[in-house]
């Protein structure tokens, strides 16, 4: 029965969004279908609410985003296939007798987002299971409880899985992007083998000048745990092997199509692209070092207070995806991802607050089921858009506890070492690893504060929801 509803769920959207011909891609995070349509003005946001599942809509990133759920993943699957995006032909870029889309700004802004979006999204489930065995690993090992020691099998295979997610994470990357850009996965993942190939990361570890084909020097560059390398690498190699395809003879296309291809990518990857997304990332997370340094304690202050908006508005997927790279190269984040859990942990504080002091007894209900799908199943959207957008107070309450509770854990210098979901949020402090004591006084405090405010002050007068 289940899957019949998410199929005429996703029949549904499909029509709302201007069919299955809008469609130029779709991707999901934990609770959005994110449509990248041809022509958005299509799209029906009134009557995609109506759809009976459907919470909210949300234009955001130059996407519109489907809020759903938890089964969003169900009705993904459904979309996929009733619209023919993995089965079938791809549907044409453009719509028969529609305009093109001018080319500004914004929408370069919003086309680079959404290319990290949809290379990326796939890949959470790596940092999901690689952070789970991590934090198993953190909590049980020798540094905290002490139930496994280091020559203990379980703890030596939960940081094998952990590790091996990061250090293989290019392989993981390019073959999403090549789904994303239509090129050939093997061939990005080929690019992928060959920066971590050992001998390769011997010469890059030697310092050795080294040339491409003995023609084209190569930067000395580690590509372990790289990300926005691949995603651009396979977007040029979409380019590349159509070019491929137009020149090669068709009775040599099998052999020669993927030997081009590889010949011309090399120099390009290892040479100029790889280079300048380093020098990019490099720059990036010289820039949060120095934030960490200078305005760090502000700059968690605002993302504690302000981050539920930018969830509203769907651009939580495009920030901690643009600035997960730097994370990486730097080994931790000090800023956007402790305040964000600041803030997680402020509006459960303020939904059990609600719960307990809102008028009437619907209101009280929605406050129930708003506390335990966030505390519990980690979704936060039924409380954004039931509770805190029409009460002010909510909001006020909200802000206050994610900023205080950004600012102990910046006065603490509790730093996150684990990127990845624990599921319930109550664990996030075992995302902060050898910082959990500080991180989990900063949560307390988040959660706390809020929570006494909504009790003490209580909410706007409401009629029954």
């Amino acid at each position: 029965m289940a899957k019949l509803d998410n199929a005429k769920m996703a029949e549904q959207i499909i029509a709302a969004v201007g069919g299955k011909e809008n469609i130029a891609s779709v991707t999901h995070c934990m609770t959005r279908l994110r449509f990248n349509l041809k022509d958005d003005g299509l799209a029906e946001d009134e009557e995609i609410k109506k759809i009976d599942g459907v919470i909210s809509v949300v234009r955001a990133g130059g996407q519109v985003q489907v809020v759903v759920g938890q089964g969003v993943d169900k009705v993904y699957a459904e979309v996929c296939r009733l619209g023919g995006l993995e089965t079938q032909a791809a549907i044409d870029e453009n719509l028969d007798g529609g305009p093109k889309k001018k080319l500004t700004l914004k929408q370069i802004g919003s086309n680079i987002m959404g290319a990290l979006s949809g290379s990326i999204t796939p890949v959470l489930p790596v940092f999901i299971v690689s952070g789970i065995f991590k934090m198993v690993a953190v909590l049980l090992g020798p540094e905290n409880l002490g139930w496994l020691a280091e020559d203990n099998q379980l703890y030596q295979l939960c940081n094998i899985v952990s590790a091996a997610g990061y250090y293989f994470l290019p392989f993981f990357v390019a073959a999403s992007a090549a789904r994303k850009f239509k090129t050939s996965g093997v061939l990005v993942m080929m690019i992928a083998a060959v920066m971590l190939h050992p001998d390769m990361l011997a010469i890059v570890g030697s310092g050795e000048p080294f040339n491409i084909y003995g023609l084209f020097p190569m930067d000395p560059i580690n590509y372990t745990q790289a990300v926005v390398p691949l995603v651009l690498i396979a977007w040029v190699q979409s380019y590349v092997e159509r070019f491929a395809k137009k020149i090669v003879p068709d009775f040599i296309r099998v052999l020669g199509v993927p030997v081009l291809t590889m010949v011309i990518m090399l120099p390009l990857a290892l040479c100029i692209f790889g280079p300048i997304c380093y020098v990019v990332m490099e720059g990036i997370a010289d820039l949060i070092v120095w934030m960490n340094n200078t305005v760090g304690l502000l700059a968690m202050v605002l993302v504690g207070a302000l981050w539920t908006l930018v969830i509203t508005f769907g651009m939580h997927v495009a920030v901690l995806t643009a600035l997960l790279p730097a994370w990486l190269t730097i080994g931790y984040d000090a800023i956007v991802s402790p305040a964000t859990i600041a803030a997680t942990l402020a509006g459960i504080g303020v939904q059990l607050a609600y719960s307990l002091r809102a008028d009437g007894k619907d209101n009280k209900a929605l406050g129930w089921s708003c506390f335990v799908t966030n505390a519990f199943a980690n979704i936060g959207e039924p409380y954004i858009y039931g509770i805190y957008l029409r009460d002010k107070k909510a909001m006020a309450w909200h802000m206050i506890g994610g900023a205080a509770g950004a600012l102990v854990m910046g006065i603490l210098s509790a730093k996150i070492y684990i990127f990845s979901g624990v599921g319930f949020p109550w664990l996030n402090f075992l995302r902060f690893g050898e910082d959990a004591v500080q991180g989990a006084v900063g949560m307390i405090a988040a959660f706390g504060i809020s929570l006494a405010l909504g009790l003490a002050f209580g909410f706007e007068k409401k009629k029954e929801a």
